[in-house]
């Protein structure tokens, strides 16, 4: 696990329904955000396999409305081709296999959004959407499948870049296939027949800050198979920043993680988090570290989906990022959270009702130096649900409720999405925070973490968010989304801007109060044949709440943060080319003569190169080099305060997939 996944589980979760509507919403407006929101599919019966079309001179007459297709490779069409259809409304799975013409046909598919998948080894799947607007008509489709020439992820035409579009019950049969005996990719067979396919990253380098140098290292492990029935996948990270000169008395930090997922045919899923992290207490500075664990199990339970989650977050000055911090973030903090959801498709009406409990430990010392520590209990529930009001027309309402300290709060919602025609879709959403009950007088701590593009921090301490979005496109090769967010916020929060342990200092606090108007930009082109372009960018500057900070004295909040990034592809030598610049600005304006201003500023350039090396010479294996180029300014992680001093970080390394 990253760790923005870190500062997201510290958090009360409430994950978006695994239902209908956000499925639809998602597929109309923007179809690489399903990799963030795919529902899981109910699997086809088992034992029943793929229905292989008949050759056309053997096909009988048939009258009633089909949907037809064909399946093309490079030149030629593709025998043998497997195709999906998948029902996002119903999450119905419907499979066939081309013939030798490579020709397909589905019978008797009612009105709704399809995606169709074509997949076979040795090519990248490609998905298109289907909107059938009555179940009396007939259609054709026709997918074109590209060779899966590099496998590198930052090819336009890699397998790993198609996979977001994928629902996940479709994704999981096609990396069955893909390990087979049958693939062309090489592959680990184990003594007993078993078959992975696997991944490892190493790199090293030198981070350089002022008149202090540390050197870096990374390294990764990732390994995916089947075992008989059961689908195994593990993940691994160690990461370690270790000071060239020991006379300086500099902390040594360390991060790693692992991540473990089983998965059987029926689709029970279990998954297993650790995460730790930790600088060495030396002269002069603080002790830092995080930890946090995680089990999940979900599946299918009668005619739905049930999920299961408990995880436990300890850490100890983590989140203080300043030494004028918000009087609200713990000095140490031990949270445990217990959730449980169930969704189920009744008749067109999908729905999600849940519940979570969180359990937190905080402790902090005050103005006087006097310790603070508190213990809550919290308790949520929460249900949503959606309908297609029209053919198009979406929309989604649900409601969000806790219980905390004697108050009650209840968090409204609703979205609409609908197809305007050809390519364009607009999407709005609103929530709205009614406090029911006020909660008690305590000792603060109302002190949430995210990720900075994390939604579902606006239904646990948003006061209001409204969200208008308009999109183009349906293909990452040629999609454009733009649109407004405006949130209000009731609670603090720490937005971390960084899913790496070592910049944690990348990150700004939001407080009760604080209005943050955002626009959102995303482009993806292709430039030329062979060069592909993908442009987004974040930008939100706003404030006002009250900050009281650790010295007791109130200031006005401003915050400011540009997030953009450019990432390149040149298919014709599979080189990659990522350029990402973040700037965070936040400024402390005090209420009274007797304090003075305070401003944090973070900067941060990178410039990352990819290079694939099966592109240029015969590798039995696929092997990858990739370079890793930053300048920041700012904080960093050998200090608690701002430092305007330039930060440089070189680091190079290489993958390799077997």
């Amino acid at each position: 696990m990253n760790s923005s996944q870190q500062h997201r589980d510290l958090s009360l979760t409430w994950r978006t329904p695994a239902g209908r509507t956000l499925a639809l919403i998602l597929a109309l407006a923007a179809p690489p955000l399903l990799a963030q929101a795919a529902p899981q599919a109910q699997a086809a019966p088992q034992g029943a396999g793929p229905e292989t079309v008949a050759p056309a001179a053997a096909q009988p007459a048939i009258l009633d409305p089909l949907v037809t297709g064909r399946v093309v490779g490079e030149k030629v069409p593709l025998s043998e081709a497997r195709v999906y259809a998948y029902e996002v409304a119903s999450l119905e799975l419907r499979e066939v296999m081309t013939d030798n013409a490579g020709r397909f046909i589905f019978e008797k598919m009612p009105a709704g959004l399809y995606k169709i998948i074509a997949h076979k080894n040795g090519f990248v799947p490609t998905v298109e959407l289907l909107l059938r607007r009555t179940q009396d008509v007939s259609q054709f489709v026709e997918l074109q499948l590209h060779h899966d020439k590099t496998g590198d992820m930052r090819s336009a035409e890699s397998y790993w870049d198609a996979r977001g579009r994928i629902p996940a019950d479709v994704l999981r049969q096609i990396e069955y296939q893909r390990i087979s005996p049958e693939t062309d990719g090489p592959s680990m067979q184990l003594a007993n027949g078993a078959l992975f396919a696997a991944e490892m990253q190493a790199q090293g380098g030198v981070t350089s800050m002022g008149q202090n140098n540390a050197r870096t290292t990374e390294a990764s492990v990732g390994v995916s198979g089947a075992v008989g029935p059961v689908y195994l996948g593990f993940d691994g990270s160690y990461q370690m920043l270790n000071p060239e000169d020991p006379s300086q008395r500099l902390p040594v930090g360390e991060a790693r993680s692992m991540a473990l997922l089983l998965e059987s045919e029926r689709q029970d899923r279990v998954r297993l988090i650790t995460s730790t992290g930790e600088f060495t207490s030396l002269a002069g500075f603080q002790p830092i570290d995080l930890s946090h664990y995680q089990l999940t199990w979900s599946g299918p339970t009668g005619g739905g989906n049930t999920g299961v989650s408990a995880q436990l977050t300890d850490e100890l000055n983590y989140f203080r990022s300043s030494a004028l911090g918000p009087l609200e973030v713990p000095e140490a903090s031990r949270t445990l959270s217990v959730s449980g959801s169930y969704s189920q498709d009744f008749g067109g009406t999908a729905v999600e009702t849940g519940m979570v409990y969180r359990q937190s430990e905080r402790s902090a010392l005050g103005a006087t130096d006097q310790l603070l520590a508190n213990e809550r209990d919290e308790f949520a529930v929460f249900g949503q649900g959606g309908s297609q009001a029209h053919e198009r027309i979406l929309v989604e309402y649900g409601l969000y409720s806790s219980m905390r300290d004697g108050g009650l709060s209840i968090v409204p919602q609703g979205g609409m999405v609908v197809q305007l025609g050809g390519d364009w879709s607009a999407r709005t959403s609103v929530a709205q925070r009614v406090q029911a009950q006020e909660a008690d007088e305590n000792n603060g701590f109302d002190y949430r973490t995210a990720f900075y593009n994390d939604g579902t921090s606006c239904q646990e301490v948003g006061e209001s968010c409204y969200e208008v979005m308009f999109a183009y496109g349906n293909r990452d090769e040629e999609m454009l989304e733009v649109g407004a967010i405006h949130r209000k916020f009731a609670e603090t929060l720490h937005l971390y801007f960084s899913d790496d342990f070592f910049n944690r200092m990348e990150s700004l606090v939001v407080v009760p109060g604080d209005e943050i108007p955002e626009i959102h930009f995303s482009m993806s082109r292709r430039i030329t044949p062979r060069v592909l372009a993908r442009l987004q960018s974040n930008i939100a500057s706003g404030g006002g709440g009250i900050f009281y900070a650790t010295d007791d004295t109130p200031y006005q909040n401003e915050v400011r943060y540009l997030v953009t990034s450019l990432d390149t592809r040149f298919q014709n030598t599979a080189t990659g080319i990522f350029l990402a610049f973040h700037h965070l600005a936040q400024e402390l304006n005090p209420l009274n003569e007797k304090s003075t201003a305070s401003e944090l500023e973070v900067e941060r350039l990178q410039l990352m190169l990819t290079q694939d090396l099966s592109a240029l010479a015969n590798l039995p294996s696929q092997w990858a080099v990739r370079l890793n180029m930053e300048v920041s300014r700012g904080a960093n992680p050998y200090t608690l305060t701002p430092d305007d001093e330039l930060q440089k970080k070189l680091t190079g390394g290489f993958s390799v997939s077997f």
